[in-house]
């Protein structure tokens, strides 16, 4: 029986790792002869093209100390996201877990690159907040977000501060941006839901869904007030709506109904009724004495 030669049948497995580390550090020396070195041992190798692919990125990608010849512009920061997003991304699934290394790197620069490009938030994927968040720069993402004109309004925004400030530990924050873009964009609420990936948050998203399920995401700010489930509120710069209307009238309702019921009690619950029947009816379930509602 001839015996199994361990070492020669591991040289794939090592020559694929050299390549792997040195495109990681994107070392542009050491990624050519390690993916020579590994297409000679292994010419089928499952991952050879786009490991070749990616050397070829790592080759182009400007480094420190090149020369940058023409300015970047909003154009050509563009241009490398969605060179990175469309070709490198699907590549870097030969690289395992080391993906990560080369891809917050990537997008860690461009950030940067954008930043000097003053790429605005029109363009949502190419824009430094949202580039900061995939390199996992929370805090970065936060500062060229928080200061924006009309940022209340602009449900990208509240998307890139709801995220940003949750992976800061600002959970407060991040729930009054959540909140927001429920009423900016209710149709993509859900998956903010899910890549906020908190589980208070989805538990109760999910209850409002169980609850008012003929309503869209505009009107959750005003569940959230109704059950007293979080201290977070949002009281200037409303979009317009019968949400956000609903979400100031909810509001104000549970300091005027802490001292009684009164003229003002009543005018505001014919508004609120105004709104929504459903709503209003959810809302007058456990209100026969507005004492036990504090």
């Amino acid at each position: 029986m001839q015996q199994l030669d361990i070492f020669a049948d591991s040289l794939p497995v090592q020559h694929a790792n050299s390549l792997i580390a040195a495109l990681a550090r994107f070392d542009r020396a050491a990624c050519w002869p390690a993916l020579e070195a590994l297409a000679d041992v292994a010419p089928d190798h499952a991952g050879l093209a786009q490991l070749r692919l990616l050397c070829e990125f790592v080759t182009n990608w400007p480094a420190a100390g090149d020369d940058p010849g023409t300015p970047d512009s909003a154009a050509a920061v563009a241009d490398a996201e969605r060179l990175i997003s469309e070709r490198i991304v699907p590549a870097t699934e030969a690289m395992g877990r080391a993906a990560t290394v080369l891809l917050r790197r990537c997008w860690s620069e461009l950030a940067k690159r954008s930043e000097v490009a003053g790429v605005g938030p029109q363009h949502p994927d190419s824009f430094a907040a949202e580039l900061h968040l995939r390199a996992g720069q929370p805090r970065d993402a936060v500062r060229t977000a928080r200061d924006l004109p009309g940022a209340d309004r602009r449900a990208a925004v509240q998307r890139w501060l709801a995220l940003g400030n949750y992976r800061c530990g600002e959970k407060e924050a991040s729930l009054n941006s959540a909140l927001r873009y429920a009423w900016l964009a209710p149709q993509r609420f859900n998956a903010l839901v899910e890549e906020v990936d908190d589980r208070e948050l989805a538990r109760n998203w999910r209850s409002f869904e169980a609850d008012l399920d003929e309503l869209n995401a505009t009107w959750f700010p005003a569940w959230l007030a109704n059950e007293k489930k979080s201290g977070a509120t949002i009281a200037d710069n409303l979009p317009p709506g019968d949400g956000p209307q609903a979400y100031r009238l909810v509001v104000r309702l549970s300091r005027r109904e802490h001292d009684g019921l009164c003229p003002a009690v009543y005018e505001d619950r014919r508004l609120l009724k105004k709104l929504d029947e459903g709503f209003f009816d959810f809302y007058m379930k456990h209100r026969s004495d507005p004492r036990q509602r504090q």
